[in-house]
């Protein structure tokens, strides 16, 4: 059972639910004090220890479907099984003719709820299911989980053998009979749930490779090429890769494996000795995750990718709290309350026409640059990542690098993601030049394989 429980949990994760060590421990724990025949109950322990967010709930739904329903997740019923009340009394010696295995089974089914049912088919399967691929693959498949369990293409032989024994120990036709069904019931019962989930888990498979071939292809097509109908598809591969930012690590220059002196444990630790400090107790290090400022560019020679940025910087900013955006063209200005108050299409419209900037004139770094350092110099402290979306083309305009070389100093680390090819940069009155030294990361970002191996940079901790 836990075991079954622990592969449920690597299902989640690998559909993209956050599930931590010390909840799937819960998850154990909670599942152990409930009954198995009340599946109502079962399925909300581990909702409740296992889901956070309410966006995960659809995922959890189809695979605890998938994981803990006799029939797989196509829904349906199981075949029903007469009541025990209308049969006479079963002979213990015409068991024997089912052979051990087969009445062992029989038995342990006798007692089964329907999740039981679905965990002694999903235990019993683990290997065969594994090797499903293909369509044609379904039958062989099931085949080998009722082979596995005793329920082979012998059991219905050793359904005839056994109603013929009932009949020998003195049992009428009809009670023989009886038996006979209610057994074949039971055994159709089994035959479906291992059916369904076979088919269950294939569709399951089946889809996911589609949405991996999917996802293959838009990762590595241009920011903005997409079609309307692949949008929602390259929204939720944004929010995956959103996701990498949940847990940055501490980026501290300094490590620090403790932090001060705690005088009041010391002094309690020690109340033995006379207050004399021979054990010294320490306070945790304070565990500061770095802010995020992003610039940027909405000008038109970004307009093919900037709603794509913009989407990524609205999925940013609504994972974390620390975040400002600011949007520019020949000036800055900050976007982060429409980010927040909007749903993301208002908010991203809003802020590719913004009203305090002349966002239709012609693009200008050096002056943006200086226009966020002097109206916002609160937005830069050695605690942020300064993020910037942009191609660094700014019509000839003098760069003013050093205002980049300033911010640099204060910050965390200047990362910038350039949607133009690298042997562009410098090309005509591309800037990047005089911009990239004074980044800590300069990456081209032109799909979303390049964006994910940016970020995937950006938040590692320095020198790695």
């Amino acid at each position: 059972m836990d075991e079954h429980i622990l592969h449920f949990v690597s299902a989640l994760r690998a559909a993209g639910v956050r599930v931590s060590p010390p909840e799937a421990a819960e998850a154990l724990v909670a599942a152990g004090s409930v009954e198995l025949d009340d599946r109502h109950t079962f399925r909300a322990a581990l909702r409740g220890t296992l889901v956070k967010r309410s966006t995960d709930l659809d995922v959890f739904e189809q695979l605890f479907e998938l994981y803990f329903s006799p029939y797989g997740s196509r829904g349906g019923q199981l075949p029903e099984v007469d009541p025990l009340e209308d049969l006479p009394e079963l002979p213990r010696e015409a068991l024997e003719a089912l052979g051990a295995e087969l009445r062992d089974l029989l038995e342990r089914l006798e007692r089964m709820s329907d999740l039981e049912l679905a965990l002694l088919v999903r235990e019993a399967g683990r290997e065969a299911i594994e090797g499903l691929e293909s369509l044609l693959q379904r039958g062989m498949v099931g085949r080998a989980i009722l082979d596995g369990l005793g329920a082979g293409s012998g059991a219905d032989a050793a359904l005839d053998r056994f109603q013929a024994a009932l009949r020998a120990a003195g049992m009428d036709e009809e009670g023989a009979r009886g038996w006979r069904d209610r057994m074949r019931q039971q055994l159709d019962r089994l035959r479906a749930a291992v059916r369904g989930t076979v088919d269950a888990e294939f569709d399951r498979r089946d889809a996911q490779r589609r949405r991996d071939r999917l996802r293959s292809d838009l990762s590595r097509a241009p920011l903005g090429a997409t079609t309307p109908r692949e949008s929602a598809e390259m929204a939720r591969l944004v929010e995956r890769l959103g996701r990498k930012l949940d847990s940055l690590p501490e980026l501290r220059r300094r490590p620090r494996r403790r932090g001060a002196l705690d005088m009041q444990r010391t002094w309690r630790a020690n109340l033995q000795s006379g207050g004399v400090p021979f054990r010294l107790r320490w306070e945790k290090p304070p565990q500061h995750k770095p802010q995020v400022a992003a610039l940027c560019d909405i000008s038109n020679s970004m307009q093919s990718t900037v709603r794509f940025m913009l989407h990524f910087l609205y999925r940013l900013q609504d994972r974390f709290s620390r975040v400002r955006t600011f949007v520019f063209v020949s000036g800055t200005v900050e976007v982060t309350g429409e980010f927040a108050e909007a749903d993301a299409s208002t908010a991203i419209d809003r802020a590719m026409q913004p009203r305090d900037i002349a966002w239709y004139s012609s693009t200008n770094y050096g002056r943006s640059l200086e226009s966020f350092a002097s109206e916002y110099p609160d937005a830069v402290t050695p605690r942020t990542i300064l993020l910037v979306l942009g191609d660094g083309r700014g019509n000839y305009t003098p760069p003013r690098a050093e205002i980049l070389g300033a911010l640099h100093g204060r910050a965390r680390r200047v990362v910038w993601f350039n949607p133009e090819s690298r042997l562009s940069w410098g090309l005509g009155d591309s800037a990047m030049p005089a911009y990239v030294p004074h980044c800590t990361q300069v990456a081209e970002v032109r799909n979303l394989v390049q964006l994910e191996a940016a970020i995937d940079a950006m938040v590692a901790p320095p020198g790695r």
